[in-house]
């Protein structure tokens, strides 16, 4: 009996961690997303525009891993 206990446990322990594994790799994918986002919306600017917030063209990977990963 104890055996039969003991696997519904892992089993149950098993749908939680994959449970849990996928929602990591949505957050990770909606990050992703405002991450591709913000380097498009900057890679569009002019250098004009750029100049005047104050950003140079290659830091826009930069900027948008930190403004997004924190």
């Amino acid at each position: 009996m104890a055996f039969v206990q003991t696997a519904q446990t892992a089993r149950i322990d098993l749908f939680a961690t994959l449970r849990a594994s996928i929602e990591e790799y949505k957050a990770a994918r909606v990050l992703r997303q405002k991450y591709k986002t913000t380097v498009r919306e900057l890679a569009r600017m002019s250098d004009r525009e750029l100049a005047d917030i104050g950003v140079n063209r290659y830091d826009i990977k930069g900027i948008a891993k930190a403004h997004v990963y924190g």
